[in-house]
């Protein structure tokens, strides 16, 4: 299920809403698919840790689905499939060639010694064990200017959350300052991660968490027990701290084609929402882009924004840059990138926020408060539970965390 979630995240970044401001309300869609669609995306970055890139494919009968919250259009989770098993190779300035290793199901990640390269093309080559084979158009790595000044602000009003009764959330508002080089195009992309701390690592429903042993990785399930009600929960506090992950579903683009050489003040790159009063990490990346990553992006945008009248033309798959070398003619979603990144992680300490209280992520996630078990003669020990690893959940400090809990 994990890595359902992660991809149906990332399909949302291919076919969903910028956060670009516009008068122009979307509106909610329905996509029926009538054949599989291959979902392939990754970014080759010079940032020294693992690449990964995903490669997954729908079911003949997805149903591509938008929401009014996000206006994005994806699949549900279960018509996602991972595509397992493939060779997949980067190709750099058409000479060297890194074999990817399958970490997850899906999930196809660069050698250790891997860092991309400022000035440097790449490509991509994906051999399906069914013996299809994909390529990708190069992609050159192009600089992009470091981020100056980096600051939040607390925003009641939030944005816009089906998870909330109110139907909004309130967030922390991240700003940059940068410059813009001058006499040279530029294409920028802003992404965002933050890590939240998390107390509860395990739910039993009608049912008990049992471990196999005390060590830090012990298994850990749950037991049922129909003697309880079957509406019975029983909730697990971590045994050390745990984070879960969440990233940015918005895609923000920009090109200084009327700013070029300018300082770009108090520009908004992310609305960290506030689940919590606990302290958070976030990781802002400003992108560089080509030119032809940030014409795919704007098609998307422009297909996501539209008015709702008869006029405007159905939405439909925008074919990548990947491409299947025996049929041109076949629609791959997704696309394979390189970025040069500006990053900066952000120690939030959350002290301006109003209304948030600690260790609240877990009643945001489930909509009710936790219920531990309590000790009793059958079982006077109660086990912590195990943090388990996973896309939307480490066990790890983030780097430059500073605080405890």
């Amino acid at each position: 299920m994990i890595k359902k979630q992660a991809i149906q995240y990332w399909l949302t970044l291919i076919i969903g809403l910028f956060t670009t401001v516009s008068c122009i309300d979307p509106y909610k869609v329905t996509v029926q698919a009538t054949q599989s669609y291959l979902i392939v995306e990754g970014t080759i970055t010079d940032l020294d840790e693992p690449q990964t890139i995903s490669i997954f494919e729908t079911s003949e009968t997805a149903n591509f689905k938008s929401s009014q919250f996000t206006s994005t259009i994806s699949p549900k989770s279960s018509d996602i499939i991972p595509v397992s098993k493939a060779k997949v190779l980067v190709i750099e300035n058409g000479q060297k060639t890194y074999e990817l290793f399958e970490s997850q199901a899906g999930y196809y990640s660069t050698p250790l010694n891997f860092v991309g390269t400022i000035g440097s093309s790449y490509k991509l080559i994906i051999e399906k064990s069914t013996g299809e084979r994909y390529e990708s158009t190069e992609e050159k790595m192009f600089s992009v200017p470091e981020i100056g000044t980096l600051y939040d602000k607390f925003n009641q009003k939030g944005i816009k959350d089906n998870n909330s009764s109110t139907g909004n959330i309130a967030t922390n508002d991240i700003y940059i300052d940068y410059i813009d080089p001058a006499t040279e195009r530029n294409f920028y992309r802003w992404k965002w991660t933050s890590y939240e701390l998390q107390n509860i690592c395990a739910s039993c429903k009608q049912g008990y968490y049992e471990r196999t042993g005390n060590t830090a990785t012990s298994d850990g399930k749950c037991i049922q027990d129909i003697r309880l009600p079957g509406f019975n929960y029983y909730d697990y506090f971590c045994e050390a701290l745990c984070w879960d992950i969440f990233q940015g579903k918005e895609i923000d683009i920009f090109s200084d084609v009327y700013t070029d050489g300018q300082t770009q003040y108090d520009k908004v790159v992310a609305q960290i929402p506030v689940y919590q009063s606990n302290p958070c990490l976030v990781v802002v990346q400003q992108m560089s882009l080509s030119a032809n990553a940030f014409r795919y992006l704007k098609l998307i945008e422009d297909q996501s924004e539209n008015t709702g009248t008869l006029a405007d033309t159905p939405p439909a798959p925008i074919k990548g840059n990947v491409t299947n070398t025996k049929n041109n003619n076949e629609i791959v979603l997704g696309y394979f990138s390189a970025s040069a990144v500006s990053e900066v992680r952000y120690m939030m300490n959350r002290q301006n926020t109003v209304g948030a209280v600690k260790d609240g992520l877990f009643k945001y996630q489930t909509r009710r408060d936790p219920t531990p078990e309590s000790e009793s003669d059958e079982r006077p020990n109660i086990p912590f539970a195990v943090c388990k690893p996973s896309v939307s959940r480490t066990a790890i400090a983030p780097k430059n965390w500073q605080f405890g809990r």
